[in-house]
């Protein structure tokens, strides 16, 4: 499949230009500045009592640069439970554990 090296949106085969950037397309994407895949384990944060208390706590990670998974733990019974009842755990990349822990401290000590 062709690649816009721009917006690296993927396009169909016939497609030999991109629509919106008006540049040829590449067979592959060239890698991203300053990205590197680390193949890091991941370390459990805490469990919030919610999904919107997760969410909250995703986005105060976020913004100390820390980027974090929220995982449901009843994912089978999601379209039957209220998101205010589902319990969801947190984890980041083990490189980001420590700070992660010391962000949320002040939340997790509360018992939630």
């Amino acid at each position: 499949m062709p690649y816009c090296p721009e917006c690296r949106d993927e396009f169909q085969e016939w497609v030999q230009v991109c629509p919106d950037c008006g540049v040829a397309l590449v067979g592959k994407l060239p890698e991203l500045p300053g990205y590197e895949e680390k193949d890091e384990p991941l370390v459990y944060i805490g469990t919030a009592p919610n999904e919107p208390l997760a969410r909250m706590w995703a986005e105060i990670l976020e913004n100390e640069g820390i980027h974090p998974l929220v995982k449901s733990g009843e994912l089978q019974a999601a379209m039957y439970m209220p998101s205010l009842l589902s319990r969801c755990e947190i984890y980041v990349v083990d490189s980001q554990a420590e700070k992660a822990n010391e962000v949320l401290a002040p939340f997790l000590e509360d018992g939630l």
